[in-house]
């Protein structure tokens, strides 16, 4: 018997034993990504309990069947594939997640991390399922604790403590102070956290703003704060629908690794950030 909250299109969803409440209408109404990856030009509270259903049926997810290896690449930018391709590349040993049933995560395979991270979206909270906690273990993981709990800088202070150099971490941007203190940590123990921050939509322009001064990457999401305060102040975007600004060298060097990787063709040309076409970003921008 577990429950989970996430938040899936800006809509507030249960998923308990398997059964599926979605509790709130999505506040967004249309997404470029979603609508590329499941075919829905409009969302609502159906849309979103059919991708949810999707992900039990296909991954296992939410449940003891939970798929834990992956190399399917669904997203072209997504966190997990630019982490992916990072760690298999040596620019990163190991990244501080949230995986369903287990909480903050620390993997340090890439096909874990793919498969834990291609469909996970804004999870709240989590209870635990033993095969999710069993398995994960199994494959080198390391769980901040067996209850759950999601805190990501205590998962970095784990990381650091088990002699990991090369640390991503991935943060929300209503969560965005967890960003600053990730970096404060990182000037104390020497050991500097490469900061990603997903799931960004509806945040404030103050957490906007401490985003582009404490992040690597930021995904712009349906947030109109993330495109105008973090977009202007980033080197490098890749996207334009959804927009992931690369903040730093760091976080330039992991973008321009995935594009290395990526086997599809890419035009990349000089611009003023951000680049973000009314016509083709989400609806409504929060």
């Amino acid at each position: 018997m577990s429950e989970h909250i996430i938040e899936m299109a800006k809509a507030l969803v249960k998923v308990k034993d398997g059964t599926i409440e979605v509790l709130t209408k999505p506040i967004i109404r249309h997404c470029p990504l979603r609508n590329e990856l499941y075919g829905f030009e409009e969302e609502n509270q159906k849309t979103v309990e059919k991708v949810l259903r999707k992900h039990i049926e296909e991954f296992g997810m939410y449940g003891s069947n939970r798929v834990l290896e992956s190399d399917q690449k669904p997203v072209s930018f997504g966190a997990s594939e630019i982490i992916m391709d990072a760690m298999a590349g040596g620019l990163v040993d190991a990244a501080v997640v949230v995986c369903e049933g287990a909480g903050t995560v620390i993997i340090t395979r890439p096909e874990v991390l793919q498969a834990v991270g291609a469909y996970m979206t804004g999870l709240i909270s989590t209870e635990p399922i033993k095969e999710i906690q069993d398995g994960l273990k199994q494959k080198g993981c390391l769980l901040l604790d067996k209850q759950c709990a999601i805190d990501q800088v205590e998962g970095y202070i784990k990381a650091v403590e088990a002699g990991f150099k090369k640390i991503v971490v991935t943060v929300t941007g209503h969560k965005a102070s967890e960003a600053k203190r990730l970096q404060e940590l990182g000037e104390i123990s020497g050991v500097k956290p490469i900061v990603v921050s997903v799931h960004n939509t509806g945040i404030s322009a103050e957490e906007a703003e401490t985003l582009s001064d404490h992040c690597d990457i930021v995904w712009a999401c349906a947030s109109k704060q993330v495109r105008e305060i973090v977009g202007k102040k980033s080197k490098l975007q890749i996207g334009i629908s959804i927009p992931v600004f690369g903040v730093t060298l760091t976080g330039k060097q992991l973008i321009l690794n995935r594009a290395l990787h990526f086997e599809d063709g890419l035009i990349i040309h000089r611009a003023s950030l951000p680049y973000t076409p009314i016509e083709k970003q989400p609806e409504p921008l929060m």
